[in-house]
């Protein structure tokens, strides 16, 4: 009986929009049933045309929910929404339904009418067993409309209505958060996240966005009630603000609160997040987060945990630390013997961190048989390196010979440097060539090579002392052996070159002297020498501010020595100080 009626009302709705259609139209009405018709109309264009024919059909069906929801979007097109106002009356008279209810607010909010939408709301209410949803649609819809003060005045009654503070409490924090109250905000997330968790990541970055004048607030909002969820949460918000030793202290006092047994996904975001900061500071709190992280955990996983904190610490010049984490590897049963590789590699660097060389070369000797054969090798060397920087040549020599790669090559040749030992050093720097090591070390190695070319003798204990002070950070003591030598040598064997490099040094350290030795090695007559004097004196004049100065001075280069490799880079000095110069 009911789907004989419902046809009669589709024949009588058909036959009505008919007759609404102009005319010329009826000839070229679309085929098919009539909501067919109707979105056919309102594919092409013809709004006013589909909103006759959805309420053709509404006439038969006012519960219609496909008819009524076309008629909304040809009015909202048309921006005549509050049309469908009796529509959407007598369907809810008819058949009230929470699409009808929702379909309401909408209406309701483009015709502008608060009121009523706080009715539909408490109405929906009425019939809903979880009566936050209505109320949700309705500050939802406000707050897409930017009415920040109606949208907070439904989330409002929504929680009163409940009689649950924590009720919306996300939407709430959204609000104050684009009312610019952040403080708000914080309390609201605060509540938020005693519901779920999950909101975890949306509060951080609400919050993270919150004004330098407002953070020691919210900092207090969310760690004064002294909760894990309100302390979890500002660990990670400051870490947002750049600040990860107090968001570290932050997160040991909500994992304190927590337990040895819980937290271990509130430890794993913080270090997933501060790992991103790349800051010493970020490493050192990385370091902290994973030593807790390693207390929630157990077995492998547990002892890997804490390698990588080993390493974090050690990035952050912490050894002391880095060590404390290596040795409960070392008493941990579970860690097998691959992760008992890679912490004694690891406690290898740190030991070489702190200079603890004796200990390192004792951990190499223990357990390389663990390591590749490139990787022992590797840590022989900069081993070897660790000893020169600390004037133990004996042991560096020892650990490099009989290495004929050209790593080692390039080691044995700085340690002959550093014994005086220049024809044997000019030798092992030659067999190395210019690529061993990184780049940096090639270039100051060929640098070095034409430093010590000039000098005729064989052997420079003197020379090789320089070189010892420079190796242990002494600057000044290594300026005044070059001093010394370089004046008991003939400016062309090597006295001038070996000025300049004591000149280079003292203006690198920014000596106050520096100007004055460079010109003296630039009046020296050596050529290659001058004209390389020449060029570090004009650097430094653009570098104090005296471009005239430049000009003047690498003019006199370019014109004083016309072959000189030096040329290309001078002509580029001389541009730059000649644009730094004010035109009269």
């Amino acid at each position: 009986m009911r789907r004989g009626v419902r046809a009669r009302w589709t024949g009588v709705a058909a036959a009505v929009l008919l007759a609404a259609l102009p005319r010329g139209l009826v000839a070229q009405r679309p085929a098919g049933n009539p909501i067919q018709q109707a979105f056919e109309l309102e594919r092409r264009g013809d709004l006013s045309g589909a909103a006759a024919a959805y309420r053709a059909l509404l006439a038969g069906n006012p519960a219609d929910l496909t008819a009524l929801l076309g008629l909304e979007r040809c009015l909202t097109a048309s921006g005549r929404v509050e049309e469908m106002i009796p529509e959407v009356r007598t369907a809810l008279a008819s058949a009230p339904a929470p699409t009808l209810y929702l379909l309401a607010l909408r209406v309701w909010a483009g015709a502008g009418l608060p009121d009523s939408m706080r009715t539909v709301a408490e109405r929906w209410a009425a019939t809903e067993t979880d009566r936050e949803v209505p109320y949700r649609a309705w500050g939802d819809l406000l707050l897409q409309r930017r009415d920040l003060a109606g949208a907070r005045r439904a989330y409002t009654a929504g929680r009163e209505a409940v009689g649950r503070p924590e009720i919306l409490s996300a939407e709430l924090a959204q609000v104050a958060q684009l009312e610019g109250d952040f403080v708000a905000a914080a309390r609201e997330w605060l509540l938020a996240q005693r519901l779920s968790p999950g909101y975890r990541g949306a509060a951080v970055a609400g919050l993270a966005q919150a004004p330098a004048r407002q953070r020691d607030e919210v900092r207090r909002a969310l760690a004064e009630p002294a909760e894990p969820e309100g302390l979890g949460l500002a660990a990670l918000v400051a870490l947002k603000w750049d600040d990860p030793a107090g968001g570290v202290e932050l997160l040991r006092r909500a994992l304190t609160l927590i337990g040895p047994r819980g937290g271990a996904d509130l430890a794993t975001q913080f270090t997933a997040d501060v790992r991103a900061l790349g800051t010493v500071e970020a490493r050192r709190a990385l370091g902290e987060g994973l030593e807790l992280l390693a207390e929630r955990r157990s077995g492998a996983p547990a002892a890997r945990t804490r390698l990588e904190a080993a390493r974090a610490y050690a990035e952050a010049g912490e050894v002391g630390a880095a060590r404390r984490m290596l040795d409960r590897i070392a008493g941990d049963t579970a860690a097998g013997g691959e992760l008992a590789a890679q912490a004694a590699r690891t406690l290898f660097e740190v030991q070489l961190a702190e200079g603890a060389l004796a200990d390192a070369a004792a951990t190499l000797a223990a357990r390389g048989a663990a390591f590749p054969v490139e990787d022992r090798a590797a840590m022989r060397l900069r081993l070897a390196r660790g000893w020169m920087r600390q004037g133990r040549l004996d042991e560096s020599e020892r650990l490099v010979a009989g290495d004929s790669t050209v790593e080692g090559l390039a080691v044995a040749g700085r340690v002959a440097l550093l014994r005086g030992r220049l024809a044997a050093a000019r030798e092992l720097f030659r067999l190395a060539g210019p690529f061993a090591g990184t780049r940096d070390e090639a270039t100051a190695r060929t640098a070095l090579l034409a430093l010590i070319q000039p000098v005729r003798v064989d052997s420079l204990p003197a020379l090789g002392e320089a070189f010892v002070a420079l190796e242990r950070g002494d600057t000044t003591g290594a300026v005044t052996a070059l001093d010394q030598v370089a004046g008991a040598l003939p400016p062309a064997e090597g006295g001038a070159s070996l000025a300049l490099y004591a000149a280079e040094l003292t203006v690198a350290r920014g000596g106050a002297d520096g100007e004055r030795r460079l010109r003296a090695v630039a009046a020296s007559g050596i050529p290659a020498t001058a004209a390389a004097a020449e060029l570090d004196l004009g650097r430094l004049l653009v570098a104090l501010g005296r471009p005239a100065e430049a000009v003047a001075q690498l003019e006199h280069l370019i014109l004083t020595y016309p072959g000189s490799a030096l040329l290309p880079e001078a002509r580029r000095l001389l541009d730059r100080a000649r644009g730094a110069v004010p035109a009269t």
